[in-house]
């Protein structure tokens, strides 16, 4: 077989993943995104456990998750006493969870489809003790190219841009 012939297998499976070539495109992943784009496409894409997500987006929000948390537990620390005050400032903490929590998961599913993983193994992180530690695993995963799979392009057509 000549170098220049493709298989049927090598054209169905190229060696490297699709990705979006528009930052305002949420139905591909945006490999090589930039802080704000990662940020900006985790909030767009709130509840969306379809679809891919690359470890650029992933680690730029998991980056910008823990900053603001810091702040929050920062807060909370100057306030110092257990006083209705102290108290009081474990507001910010609570909201900061709730807003972040369903997209960290939406967020986490798809980095495991990118690297053609079903997202149920997220549940994993449930675990004691090794929960964190694949977190930290399955972000540094590297795509796969049958991670497409997992894509819904028919569904998220609204998404794309115009």
């Amino acid at each position: 077989m000549a170098p220049s012939e493709e298989t049927s297998f090598d054209a169905q499976h190229p060696a490297e993943p699709l990705g979006a070539t528009d930052p305002r495109d949420l139905t591909l992943p945006l490999y090589g995104a930039t802080f704000g784009q990662a940020v900006t496409r985790f909030f767009r894409s709130y509840a969306r456990f379809s679809g891919r997500a690359s470890r650029s987006e992933y680690w730029w929000v998991q980056l910008a998750v823990a900053a603001v948390a810091i702040f929050c537990v920062a807060i909370v620390a100057v306030a110092g006493d257990p006083s209705a005050l102290g108290r009081l400032s474990l507001v910010p903490v609570a909201v900061f969870v709730l807003v972040c929590v369903i997209p960290s998961w939406a967020l986490l599913v798809r980095r495991l489809h990118d690297a053609d993983l079903s997202g149920w193994m997220c549940l994993l992180l449930l675990l004691p003790y090794i929960g964190s530690v694949l977190a930290i695993v399955f972000g540094v995963l590297p795509s796969k190219p049958l991670g497409e799979r997992f894509d819904r392009r028919d569904v998220y057509d609204d998404l794309a841009p115009r």
